[in-house]
């Protein structure tokens, strides 16, 4: 099987993971497939993160060491196909784990349904429990390709990228990951939709072969925080303004407005929220929110309320 299975690299992006580095390189080395390399990318880690790459590159000479001031994802990810040697890319975060039988199966699935990139299932594993299996990602067994899956990955991004495994040439046409610093966290999901609108086909596997890490450190774990690059990507989305993408841009840009509020922030973000209402909103819609605006977060948030339908936590 793996004979006759291509050579992959393994882009590991590394930005102050000392704590979890060498959990997620021994669940690569434990992989049933052999056919591999790591190459690790220290994002300007100032923890000793950079220290254990090298040390685990002197162990192993499967693993590959690259170095570069912090650029945030985007930038590592691209760095990171640009040194591979494999015919496929593999993704895998600096905290996250794989079962070993990991490699082995979404290759074999790929490659059987000629697709350009493939992504599975996953167990979301909260507060570092790296046992815990109730919770996924929800990711089923389907090929996504042409302008209705554009549609279905403008309502939501379905895509776990510790999960991922795609043509390098297909990365390189694109020109891989978004490296614009506003959109990280986020620059995926972008790359996604951009090679649908492309013409490239993304297969799903509902397999669970991924652990992912939920833990206070980790990138995603702040809601907040994460909603900003999140509306800055749908408001760069690929494939056009399609009522999916509307729908989800409202929603998120929701989402962010009242938690804003609840912790009196709104002013202090005051120029993205102008430039959003001003790109989201158009109309009497627009119109009466800017007035409101105006008017202070008081007025605002209630006038929001009415335009937006109002607010539920989730």
């Amino acid at each position: 099987m793996n004979q006759e299975l291509p050579f992959v690299s393994v882009v590991l992006p590394v930005y102050n993971s000392v704590n979890f580095l060498r959990a997620s390189v021994k669940s690569v080395q434990e992989q049933t497939y052999s056919s591999w390399e790591i190459i690790l990318v220290n994002d300007g880690s100032t923890d000793g993160s950079a220290e254990l790459a090298e040390k685990l590159a002197e162990e192993d000479c499967r693993i590959k060491t690259v170095h570069q001031s912090n650029s945030k994802q985007g930038k590592a990810r691209n760095t990171g196909i640009k040194h591979a040697a494999g015919e496929w890319i593999a993704f895998l975060d600096a905290d996250d784990l794989w079962p070993p039988n990991k490699l082995n199966l979404q290759l074999k699935k790929t490659i059987q349904a000629d697709a350009d990139l493939s992504f599975t299932n996953g167990y979301i594993c909260l507060n570092n429990n790296m046992e815990l299996r109730e919770l996924r990602f929800g990711v089923v067994d389907q090929l996504y390709h042409g302008e209705a899956a554009v549609c279905e990955f403008h309502a939501q991004n379905r895509i776990p990228t510790s999960s991922v495994l795609a043509k390098k040439v297909t990365l390189q046409r694109v020109d891989g990951f978004p490296e614009n610093l506003n959109v990280q966290n986020c620059e995926d999901y972008l790359l996604w939709v951009n090679l649908l609108t492309k013409g490239y086909s993304l297969l799903g596997i509902s397999e669970p072969l991924l652990f992912y890490r939920v833990h206070i450190d980790s990138s995603t774990s702040s809601e907040t925080k994460a909603l900003f690059p999140l509306i800055e990507a749908l408001l760069e989305m690929p494939g056009g303004k399609t009522t999916e993408r509307n729908i989800h841009l409202k929603d998120v840009f929701k989402k962010l407005v009242f938690r804003l509020n609840e912790l009196n922030q709104l002013k202090t973000a005051e120029s993205f929220m102008i430039r959003a209402i001003n790109e989201i909103y158009v109309g009497w819609e627009n119109v009466l929110l800017k007035i409101a605006w105006k008017s202070g977060p008081g007025v605002f948030i209630r006038i929001f309320w009415r335009v937006s339908g109002g607010y539920q936590k989730k």
